[in-house]
C-alpha cells in the first residue's frame, strides 16, 4: 500500500492561510492540516473547519508567532517584554526553558480540544521545532498525557538536497539532530508514518514528490495559503504558499496521485489502521 498524508501546515495563522489550505482540500489532493489556536480568531477559524468533515485536523505546536496561551508571566523564557513569541529561533532555543514549553503546549492542546470538541489527529510543530531534542521529548510527553495517538516524524533527509548551502553547518547538523528525535518517536509507541517529504514545491516539485512516495505511509508537508495583510506581518512565507496551493489543486496533481497507485489518507485513518 501507498499511503499518503499530504498536510497542511499553519491553519488558523491568518484567514488567507486558512481558505487557501480549505481549497486546498476541496478541490486538490490535501488530506489533514494543523490548526494554530493560539491566535484571537480562532474560535472562527475552528468554525470553518467544522464544515470541512473529511479533512483531518492535528494542533500545529507553536513557540514562534503571536501570544501564548498561558500568561505570559507563567512562560518568561518563551516571551519577550510585550508578552509575545520571538520569532527569532536562534533566541527562543538560547533561552527556553522545556519545561515552559510543555506547559504551554499542554494549554495549546486543552485550547484545540474546547475549541473542536475533541483531542487533534496528531501534533507537529511549528517551524520544525520538534527538530530540537529536547522539544521532541515535550512533543512526546503532550501527546501521551491527553491520549493524542500520533505525531510528525522528520527522519534525515526529509528535506530535499540544496536545502541547505554546501559550506553551511547547518545541513549536517540537523541530520544529527533528526537522527536523533527520529529515534525519540520510533521508540515512543506513538503512530508516526513512515517517512516525510518537506520543503518548498512547485507543481513540477510536487510532481516529483509524488513520484517518490513508496510503501508504507508518507507524510507531504505543504504551505497553502492565500495572502493576506495578516500574513505579511505574521510570517517571511508568504508568495511561495500561493504557489503551492495551485500545484496542489492543479488537475495534474490528482491524476499523478491515481497514476501512482496512491492513497490519500490523514493521520486519523493511520491510527485507526493500526488498531485493527
Amino acid at each position: 500500500m501507498r499511503g499518503l498524508i499530504v498536510n497542511a501546515d499553519d491553519f488558523g495563522l491568518s484567514p488567507g492561510v486558512s481558505r487557501g489550505i480549505l481549497r486546498a482540500h476541496r478541490e486538490g489532493i490535501v488530506t489533514s492540516t494543523t490548526f494554530m489556536v493560539n491566535f484571537p480568531w480562532a474560535a472562527e477559524m475552528a468554525g470553518l473547519l467544522r464544515r470541512a468533515p473529511r479533512l483531518g485536523v492535528g494542533l500545529h505546536l507553536n513557540l514562534t508567532t503571536g501570544a501564548p496561551v498561558l500568561p505570559p508571566a507563567e512562560v518568561p523564557s518563551l516571551v519577550g517584554p510585550d508578552g509575545r513569541f520571538g520569532r527569532s529561533l536562534v533566541r527562543l532555543l538560547a533561552r527556553m526553558r522545556p519545561a515552559e514549553a510543555e506547559r504551554e503546549w499542554s494549554a495549546q492542546v486543552e485550547r484545540f480540544v474546547a475549541l473542536m470538541g475533541r483531542p487533534p489527529t496528531h501534533l507537529d510543530t511549528h517551524r520544525y521545532l520538534q527538530a530540537y531534542p529536547p522539544l521532541c521529548r515535550a512533543m512526546i510527553r503532550v501527546a501521551r498525557r491527553y491520549g493524542v495517538p500520533a505525531v510528525r516524524v522528520l527522519p534525515p533527509g526529509v528535506f530535499p538536497e540544496g536545502t541547505f548551502p554546501p559550506w553551511s553547518p547547518a545541513g549536517p547538523l540537523l541530520g544529527v539532530a533528526l537522527r536523533r528525535t527520529t529515534a525519540l518517536i520510533r521508540a515512543s509507541g506513538l503512530a508516526a508514518p513512515d517517512r516525510a517529504l518537506a520543503g518548498d514545491f512547485d507543481l513540477p516539485g510536487l510532481l516529483t514528490r509524488l513520484d517518490r512516495v513508496g510503501d508504507g505511509v508518507t507524510e507531504l508537508v505543504t504551505h497553502p495559503g492565500e495572502v493576506d495583510d495578516l500574513l505579511r506581518s505574521l510570517s517571511s512565507l508568504q508568495e511561495q504558499r500561493e504557489v503551492e496551493l495551485a500545484a496542489l489543486t492543479s488537475p495534474a496533481a490528482r491524476e499523478r496521485v491515481q497514476a501512482r497507485g496512491i492513497r490519500l489518507m490523514h493521520f486519523g485513518d493511520l491510527t485507526d489502521a493500526a488498531r485493527g
